[in-house]
């Protein structure tokens, strides 16, 4: 693996050599099931080129942050440094130039997209270049990808996907650290497979089992989950404005911002509010949805919150929207409302009961209500 990625980041300097391009692109948020899906699905692309004997080419796995937002992925950091994958093995956005690559007529660039399948309007111009998609999201419909090779299926991870790929094409590559680098985001993402969470499908089970018979693996789950889980809630070198971008997705215009504390300790910490007030000043917004998440003692926590910039009727949609909502139904209840003395701004906190009930089942109820207003 490492030799993969010294190959692709030294293939940077001198792009202009290679016919052909393969972008491996996960979302935004660069989370660990974006970021090792990235990673091992460009290997996958890699060995499959070798294989038909493509030449001329290089895959790159593109990690979708600017190399100094990397810090603050705590997580993500400590799993692909425990794996032997160092910061100068990644390449990230603001390391590449793929609009110039796209209008290079003497270069074929092709584009994967992992742990996400809609690009925001800024990468519009890549959509032709677009060849193969897998997620693990319902799929947009404003997204068909029509004669593109899909793989979209509602599992607990994309990493999942990914390894089913790998343990069907290139079975013979798979050895402890691609085996252990796939586990630990399927762990995270379905909650340690936990019944209270359900988000596991018999999908992800079977190929959890599979990676841990491949690569004998002998660090039991319950252990890498806990290790990931203490690495995404380690704080202590963050501020509140690092917080506000660890996590972030946008739908509709509005920030989606998940947090490895709940909302209701992030608010208590120091210039958090005036954090908040500045990031919807520099994305002008008027509303920011924070969710929180905090694991004690292998119980799971979850709240959500409403914060808004003065008098902004769309809060109130959002708000109604978030707690009448059936399908699905959050059972969230109010526990803390902070209004600005100054009258710059309100957040209203709220219990999320409901706790099998993700950022990617909220996300559509947000997006939702605020086209319906549009």
């Amino acid at each position: 693996m490492e030799s993969f990625l010294l190959k692709s980041k030294a293939a940077l300097s001198n792009l202009s050599i290679y016919k052909r391009i393969c972008i491996v692109l996960g979302n935004e948020t660069c989370d660990l099931d974006s970021a090792v899906s990235a990673l091992i699905q460009a290997f996958c692309e890699y060995l499959g080129r070798i294989k038909d004997g493509v030449a001329d080419f290089v895959v790159i796995p593109l990690m979708n942050i600017s190399s100094k937002e990397y810090r603050v992925k705590t997580e993500v950091v400590y799993f692909l440094k425990r794996h032997n994958i160092i910061s100068d093995l990644l390449t990230f956005r603001d390391e590449i130039n793929l609009e110039a690559l796209k209008k290079n007529e003497e270069i074929e660039l092709q584009l994967v997209l992992v742990d996400h399948h809609t690009l925001p309007d800024e990468d519009a111009y890549l959509t032709d270049s677009v060849v193969k998609i897998i997620d693990h999201r319902p799929q947009d419909e404003q997204w068909p990808w029509s004669g593109k090779e899909m793989d979209l299926e509602i599992v607990g991870s994309c990493s999942t996907l990914v390894a089913r790929n790998l343990l069907n094409k290139h079975p013979e590559v798979i050895d402890s650290q691609l085996s252990s680098l796939l586990r630990g985001p399927i762990l995270i993402d379905t909650s340690n497979f936990s019944k209270e969470a359900d988000r596991a499908t018999p999908v992800d089970v079977e190929i959890v089992a599979a990676l841990e018979k491949a690569g004998q693996l002998n660090l039991d789950r319950n252990k890498v989950f806990n290790e990931i889980n203490k690495a995404k809630s380690d704080i202590s070198e963050l501020t509140a404005d690092d917080l506000l971008i660890k996590d972030i997705k946008v739908t509709a215009g509005v920030p989606i911002i998940g947090l490895p504390i709940l909302v209701k300790n992030f608010v208590d910490l120091e210039d958090s509010l005036k954090s908040l007030e500045n990031f919807a000043k520099s994305k002008n917004t008027m509303i920011i949805i924070l969710i929180g998440l905090e694991h004690n003692s292998g119980n799971v926590h979850r709240d959500i919150a409403v914060f808004s910039l003065a008098a902004d009727k769309l809060r109130g949609k959002i708000i109604e929207a978030l707690t009448v909502s059936a399908q699905p139904s959050l059972e969230l209840s109010l526990v803390r409302e902070i209004h600005d003395e100054h009258g710059n701004f309100v957040i209203y906190i709220y219990a999320q009961r409901n706790l099998r009930l993700t950022r990617k089942q909220i996300l559509p109820i947000i997006r939702n209500t605020v086209l319906s207003e549009c």
